[in-house]
């Protein structure tokens, strides 16, 4: 496959990521949907960018589609998602199109041979006859489940050529040791009685989809954005040439806490990509129907976003009858009206750092660690500027390179450091940073 180019394009600052997970039991989906009132609460709101669905965890589409997947409770004929663009094109408002893709209900119900098994044999997430809110069944991307997805994608960006932008959510490694999974173990010499062999294959098969439907994506709409969701952001270095964006999801009061964007969004914007932090209006979580933050809980996650260069989106879900919750509109215009006003001195702004912090080697999982937290604490008490920085990063922005405490160092690194030291540099090794495995014996010396 050729080498993926990616654009270089401006962000919108003020978005909404608008869920629609919608089960098949509501029979009256989208009824009560006004596209002027829709499109000008978005406008009052000042809201530049909405993210609307096609196809949701359940796995139904809500657009005009001969596929079985249409939401059982659309009337023939409404076409939601057309509403939705349309009248948000009319007042020159962005509308990126969401598709789900390792849940998908629909399609495990009617292939359930594509679901992905555990070790054990059981099913990934949602067993049959359990009703456990927020868990679903999650789908093999090695089975043919793959192509199925290819399809509806494509679809969709025949149908709205040319899109504004694709999200896709749910995009996880999935080990599996279903049959389609086991196949391709075989293919690659691998064992399928081997976890580390099986998350191996699991990783292949999300960066070979994801440069497909980047691809996918760019030949229908060479200025749409794409965006994988779900992934770890300390994939960027791999993973960057298959995103036109970075996106930080973090509701800080529904389980992220308020540590997560400042630390990330430190490592996240080092690729050369635009990147955006995204809360919501939910105080407790996702789809939090009733629950809005207030004004100035909102206020100050948004804040911390333009405080990092970042653009910003907040969350919501439309009612399953196509109404907006006027109240959460209102609060929303208010936050983003602060934002608006302060984009003459945030357009075009970037950070500047004197700081490189390096990631330990086992630092790297989806979350804060504790080492993580602690040093941006620290640093960002002590109003120093600073980036997360891979170990085989560029050290040549900053003026100091922090080891923190659990840093391993081989021969290559060392000299890396050794020559920035001997360029004028400063490195700060704290804890076991500099040591053998355990601790016992240094391993790297700073030069006299």
């Amino acid at each position: 496959m050729p080498e993926l180019r990616v654009p270089q394009l401006k962000l919108q600052s003020r978005q909404i990521h608008l869920d629609f997970h919608t089960g098949p039991w509501i029979t009256d989906v989208g009824t009560q949907f006004d596209a002027d009132v829709f499109g000008d609460m978005m406008a009052d709101a000042n809201v530049n960018s909405v993210t609307v669905f096609a196809k949701c965890h359940h796995g139904h589409l809500y657009y005009n589609t001969k596929h079985p997947a249409r939401h059982p409770g659309l009337k023939n004929g409404l076409d939601l998602l057309a509403m939705q663009v349309e009248a948000l094109h009319k007042r020159n408002i962005r509308a990126p199109i969401y598709l789900s893709v390792h849940c998908d209900e629909f399609a495990a119900n009617a292939h359930p041979d594509w679901i992905a098994l555990r070790p054990n044999g059981l099913r990934v997430g949602r067993e049959p006859l359990s009703h456990e809110p927020y868990q679903w069944q999650i789908m093999d991307m090695s089975s043919p489940y793959q192509d199925f997805l290819y399809e509806q994608t494509l679809e969709v960006l025949k149908l709205f050529k040319p899109v504004d932008g694709i999200f896709f959510d749910m995009c996880w490694d999935q080990p599996s040791l279903g049959k389609y999974a086991k196949e391709g173990h075989a293919k690659r010499g691998l064992d399928s009685g081997n976890e580390k062999d099986r998350e191996k294959y699991a990783h292949e098969v999300s960066i070979a989809y994801m440069k497909r439907f980047y691809k996918l994506v760019r030949d229908h709409a060479p200025q749409g954005t794409v965006y994988f969701n779900a992934r770890p952001l300390w994939n960027m270095a791999e993973e960057a040439p298959m995103v036109t964006q970075v996106e930080i999801e973090a509701l800080p009061t529904g389980g992220w806490g308020y540590m997560y964007v400042p630390t990330n969004v430190r490592f996240a914007r080092n690729f050369g990509r635009p990147y955006m932090g995204m809360t919501a209006r939910f105080h407790k979580c996702w789809a939090d129907f009733g629950g809005i933050k207030p004004q100035a809980a909102l206020e100050y996650e948004i804040s911390q976003m333009m405080a990092h260069g970042a653009q910003c989106s907040i969350g919501d879900q439309m009612h399953p009858r196509g109404t907006l919750d006027r109240g959460a509109y209102e609060l929303i215009g208010q936050v983003y009206k602060r934002v608006a006003d302060r984009e003459p001195w945030l357009d075009g702004a970037k950070p500047v750092t004197q700081i490189g912090v390096l990631l330990a080697d086992d630092d790297k999982e989806r979350g804060i660690t504790g080492v993580r937290e602690g040093v941006t604490r620290m640093l960002t008490q002590l109003k120093h500027q600073f980036d997360l920085i891979l170990p085989d990063g560029s050290f040549d922005d900053y003026e100091m390179i922090i080891l923190p405490d659990t840093a391993k160092l081989d021969a290559p690194l060392a000299k890396r450091l050794d020559a920035f030291i001997k360029k004028g540099g400063v490195v700060l090794a704290t804890g076991l940073s500099g040591l053998n495995n355990d601790g016992t014996e240094i391993v790297w010396r700073a030069l006299p």
